[in-house]
Order: structure tokens, then C-alpha cells, then sequence
């Protein structure tokens, strides 16, 4: 891999290869092409971002032309990583004394750095910045560079955005404190995480600690609701830690399964999790692989089907494997579609039958919305918070020479009966997200409102 530092001009050939191994890995790999080519035309947008990537003056500028060029996919396990000579440096990630987060289409102030405490009031909504409208700004600033269906889901990468730049360079905020405006002046810095609070809530009641392991957690009510929480899917010690729990949840009266903060991992480790809940094998995925045979492609500039769908093609002249391969594959519609079934073995000595409520938010991703997949398909567990992530799959992971790396998605996954969650998220049954009244308390409202719902079930 080239060695090159954040403030050197990669040469013009490493850009050309670099973009031009994207474009070919992404016109050839991408699992949307059948959703995203009436929209995008990825020859023109190569075209295109060619003249800016050469243009770029350094590293830094460069990866920012190929997150552009790669978030016109559209897609949340599509995107590119920066190499760590930049990640590094403060000249391009120092950091702004604050963190934002979404909440009800609003960014507001979740934590403050000691240094801004007299200045910055937790949970004051941001109205503007560098006197610009703070959606405006997102939209003009930071949508460009990354996918963006989901506002909420990419909050994260807003902050970030927002947050980081070189050392000691400032940024004008206007905030809104219930109603009070103030404008303040925040320079970042490198290094001081001396963050005022820890990030936690209470809970809304007392709860008994059980088990506690890196893997996940279980807490008891007094009423005999087991709350299990699990903040990733990547720790393979879940399914055997999870599973010798399986006695002492059976005391449990209900499950609350809190995911509101698990980004994902290993689509194993999420079926051990519903191995627990769904009684036998369940289906715990449908997903479409993208198929290119060249022969047919080449056969298909001989085919003339004008305008017609696939539809009226396939009642016109029938669906064999060549009509479908010189009609599709040349417009990348040719799928290999799956539904697949849990393959994993339990260790538990059975299944857990009470009543089952899941938290989720827009931070519930990837392997986690597999595990709301089998579970919604399976009627299991009721929902409780805002939707999913809305992007799962398989990426392709290519690293660059220049230092970083691309990931391009190749699966496109859905429920069970073919409805679309990418982009849109898995719904919840129930839709709660705590207000900013709720925030300013101090109290898991999100927790406090699965407890009542899990209360409901199991009264009646």
C-alpha cells in the first residue's frame, strides 16, 4: 500500500485507478442497479467526478470527492473509509466541544466538554450554524458526502461532520435553550474528552442486575420482567453466554430485548438471539444476489424488446433462463433470490414463550435488523421506538493504495414476504421517541414505555 501522508497530492494515475476500480467494483457488484439506474447513470457520474478528483490539492480533499461519488449509490453499507494518516491528524479531526445527536427533527446538544460548560446548556436545540440554518447547512454541507436517506440514522455522521476540522478553528452556533437564544463561539480541540456527563439515563424504576458479561446484560424488575440488553452483534461468546442464561430467564414473566443501541455484526450471532424466542427452525432472511453472465449481455444487443417490462416480456415469450438473461442482465435486474432458514444449532434446552418486546432505534442496524426480520416474520415480539437503521447486507470491502478503503454492498435483503426496510427501516409496532421534555429529565422514557407495553401483555 502507498505510503502517503494526509498534506501529499496522491499522482494523477493513483486517482484515475483508484476511481476507476470503484466505479468498475460498484457497476459490477452493486445489489440496487435495478432501483437505482433510473435515477443514476453511473458511466455519466464517473465521467464526471473524474475532472473533480484530479483537481483535489491533497489526501484530504481527494477522499472527499470519492464519499461524494460514492454516496450517489444511496446506500448505508455503501461508503468510503479515510485512511488513518487523516483520521490522525489534527489538522482535519480536532474536535468542537459538543455532541449532537437527532431527536424529532431536531439537532440538539447531548453532552458538552468541561471547557464549554458556562457556555453551552445540555439539550438546547442548534438553530444555526455559521449563520446558516442548521438543515440547510446538513443538506448543503454534509449530504453530499454520505448516504442520507434516513436523517436520523446518519445523526452520528452529522456530528462528526460537524465536530471535526483543524485545531483551534472556531464555529458559530446558535442554540435554543426552551426558548432562550444564544449564540456562542466553539473551537475545537484536539484530545480533551472531559465530558461533563456520562451519557446514561435512569432507569425508570428499580432494577435488579442479574448477569453481566461483554456479550450482553440482564436485568430484573420487581414484577419479574427480564430486561436483556445487547449493544452489538460482532462478540461470539453471545450465543454460548446468552443461551446458559436460558434457566434463569425462564423465571421471567416477559423479555424486554434492548437493541436501541446495537450497530450490528455477525448475522450468526443475531440468530442465536432469536433461537431463543421463535420455537424450531425460522426464515430469518430473503435477499437478492446480483447475477452478470457477459454472454447474455452480449446476446441482449441483439434482442429488441423496445420499452416493454419484464411483465409483458415474460407473457409475450415466457421466462426461461435465456429470455430472462437477455432481458435482464443487460439492464442488471437478473437476481438469484433466497429465502434462507436459520441454520444454527440451539444450545439452550429450549425456547423462551413469554411475551417478547423489542427497543429499537435508528442506531439499531445491519445484523440487528436481520434478528427484527426473523422475529417480525415469526409474529414474536412487538416493537417498541422509532425504526431501524435501514441498511443491512453484504459489503465488498476493497482497500485503496492511497490508504483507505471503500465498501460496496452486495446483498440486497428484505422481509420474508418481499416488503422493502432499506432506506426505510424496520417499523415498530409501537412508535415512541422520547420527546425533549423526556431528554431533559434524565429518565429512560424509551425504557419506561417498553415496560408499560410489556405490562399490558402480560395482564391480560
Amino acid at each position: 500500500m502507498t505510503n502517503i501522508k494526509s498534506s501529499d497530492n496522491p499522482s494523477n494515475e493513483l486517482k484515475i485507478y483508484e476511481l476507476s476500480l470503484i466505479w468498475k467494483e460498484a457497476a459490477y457488484n452493486f445489489a440496487f442497479w435495478h432501483e437505482r439506474m433510473p435515477q443514476l447513470d453511473w458511466d455519466k457520474a464517473y465521467r464526471d467526478a473524474l475532472p473533480m478528483v484530479l483537481a483535489t490539492q491533497n489526501l484530504y480533499d481527494y477522499y472527499l470527492e470519492l464519499m461524494k461519488f460514492v454516496a450517489l449509490l444511496r446506500d448505508g453499507h455503501t461508503d468510503i473509509m479515510m485512511p488513518q494518516s487523516i483520521e490522525s491528524n489534527p489538522a482535519y479531526t480536532s474536535k468542537l466541544p459538543v455532541q449532537l445527536i437527532y431527536n424529532n427533527g431536531r439537532y440538539v446538544i447531548s453532552n458538552v466538554k468541561r471547557v464549554a460548560g458556562d457556555m453551552v446548556k445540555r439539550w438546547s436545540v442548534v438553530k444555526k450554524i455559521d449563520g446558516q440554518d442548521i438543515h440547510e447547512y446538513v443538506k448543503q454541507r454534509i449530504f453530499p458526502y454520505i448516504w442520507h436517506e434516513k436523517p436520523d440514522s446518519v445523526g452520528w455522521r452529522i456530528n462528526d461532520f460537524i465536530s471535526k476540522g483543524p485545531r483551534s478553528s472556531g464555529v458559530c452556533v446558535e442554540l435554543d435553550d426552551d426558548g432562550m437564544i444564544d449564540t456562542v463561539m466553539l473551537t475545537r480541540t484536539k484530545g480533551d474528552v472531559d465530558w461533563l456527563y456520562n451519557g446514561s439515563f435512569t432507569a425508570p424504576e428499580t432494577m435488579k442486575m442479574v448477569y453481566q458479561s461483554d456479550s450482553h446484560q440482564i436485568e430484573m424488575t420487581n414484577d419479574g420482567i427480564a430486561i436483556i440488553t445487547i449493544n452489538t452483534m460482532t462478540n461470539n461468546d453471545l450465543p454460548t453466554e446468552l443461551h446458559a442464561n436460558f434457566t434463569l430467564l425462564t423465571k421471567a414473566r416477559g423479555y424486554i430485548l434492548d437493541i436501541r443501541y446495537n450497530g450490528g455484526g455477525d448475522s450468526r450471532n443475531s440468530d442465536a438471539v432469536a433461537a431463543m424466542f421463535i420455537d424450531g427452525m425460522f426464515q430469518n432472511q430473503r435477499s437478492l444476489h446480483p447475477i452478470h453472465m457477459g454472454v447474455y449481455k452480449a446476446w441482449g444487443q441483439f434482442a429488441d424488446f423496445g420499452d416493454k417490462t419484464w411483465d409483458e416480456v415474460k407473457a409475450e415469450y415466457g421466462d426461461d433462463d435465456y429470455i430472462k438473461g437477455v432481458y435482464k442482465i443487460p439492464r442488471q435486474m437478473y437476481y438469484d433470490e433466497s429465502i434462507s432458514n436459520s441454520q444454527y444449532v440451539r444450545d439452550a434446552s429450549g425456547v423462551l414463550a413469554a411475551p417478547l418486546v423489542v427497543l429499537t432505534t435508528a442506531n439499531t442496524a445491519s445484523a440487528s435488523e436481520d434478528l427484527l426480520v426473523a422475529l417480525t416474520h415469526a409474529k414474536r415480539a412487538i416493537i417498541v421506538g422509532t425504526p431501524s437503521y435501514g441498511s443491512t447486507g453484504q459489503p465488498l470491502i476493497i482497500n485503496l493504495e492511497s490508504g483507505g478503503s471503500v465498501r460496496i454492498c452486495t446483498r440486497h435483503n428484505t422481509h420474508i414476504d418481499g416488503s422493502e426496510f432499506i432506506n426505510m427501516g424496520v417499523q415498530p409496532h409501537v412508535h415512541f421517541e422520547p420527546s425533549l421534555s423526556d431528554l431533559r429529565t434524565g429518565v429512560d422514557a424509551h425504557m419506561g414505555k417498553g415496560l408499560e407495553t410489556m405490562r399490558k401483555l402480560i395482564t391480560v
